[in-house]
């Protein structure tokens, strides 16, 4: 056996491959946009803001080309595939990362009083608040799927959240909670498209820099992005703070190059270690800001 075939740019090596990446104008989308092209990989990236993924191209740099779209609809998910397939023979990664958090659209001052919290689950919610995500990764995967098959190691990843696997009180929206589903999704997909030897994993990311979770700077070089509650959240991981850019990066660029290569259908929680302390199996009452 050569020593060549366990150097680094063979086993992680992202080189040639054509992407796409669905929400890849900002947060851990963009993260994973410039991880795949500063390694030579072609990136589509997806998004309803056209101005957004023209700046998150132009300073990435490489190989980025947006395509505006809009993945809540099945019309919109097909539009961006026949985009790409204009452009493209074959794909040979798909990263479902694109999502939103729809917030309570009413509130409470405390979550023991049974009054307060039946009001909130009825008026906290309207029926669209359930429609976010879940939909657009079934099918911006279906719709690429023809380009997948083309691929000589085709592989797709589902961004979910770790929301998906805790069930705390004051944990985000209900309605995010449930979008996550697509965590099951994934493992369905993965037994959908194996005939066709398309591998599909889930990553469920803990507490990143994201449009949603605010913004703040750590004064090291590192801007966060976290609003109070989310900066609370993040406090409680192992290392004591918000996951950094390559820290979902990495996790990434393994399902889709060769070092990844025999995982499918794999769920990786990347939360620094917050479920562990979530109580998710000790009935532990975590305080009113909790936040995942």
């Amino acid at each position: 056996m050569s020593s060549q075939a366990f150097k680094i740019e063979d086993i992680f090596g992202v080189k040639g491959q054509i992407v796409v990446v669905t929400g890849g104008g900002t947060g851990i989308g963009k993260a994973i946009t410039a991880g795949f092209a500063n390694n030579g990989a072609k990136v589509y990236i997806t998004g309803r803001r056209k101005e957004v993924l023209d700046a998150a191209a132009k300073e990435i740099g490489g190989q980025v080309v947006a395509i505006q779209g809009d993945v809540s609809t099945k019309q919109g998910c097909k539009a961006i595939g026949d985009a790409i397939a204009v452009k493209e023979s074959k794909i040979d990664v798909l990263i479902n990362c694109a999502g939103v958090m729809a917030p309570w659209r009413s509130s409470v001052t405390n979550h023991d009083d049974p009054d307060q919290v039946a009001g909130l689950l009825w008026d906290g919610h309207e029926d669209d608040d359930f429609n976010y995500s879940n939909s657009s990764v079934y099918f911006v995967t279906a719709a690429l799927v023809p380009l997948l098959r083309k691929s000589d190691y085709p592989s797709v990843t589902v961004i979910a959240s770790i929301a998906g696997l805790a069930n705390q009180r004051a944990m985000g929206t209900v309605s995010y909670g449930v979008t996550k589903v697509t965590i099951h999704l994934g493992k369905l997909l993965a037994g959908r498209l194996h005939p066709l030897k398309i591998r599909v994993n889930t990553i469920c990311p803990g507490i990143f820099p994201s449009e949603m979770t605010g913004k703040s700077n750590n004064g090291q070089g590192h801007e966060y992005n976290l609003a109070e509650g989310a900066a609370k959240a993040a406090k409680r991981s192992t290392v004591g703070r918000p996951g950094l850019p390559e820290e979902i990066v990495g996790p990434v660029l393994l399902l889709a190059s060769k070092a990844g290569g025999y995982m499918d259908g794999a769920l990786l929680t990347v939360d620094g270690g917050r479920l562990m302390g979530a109580g998710i199996n000790d009935g532990l009452r975590l305080p009113e800001d909790t936040y995942i």
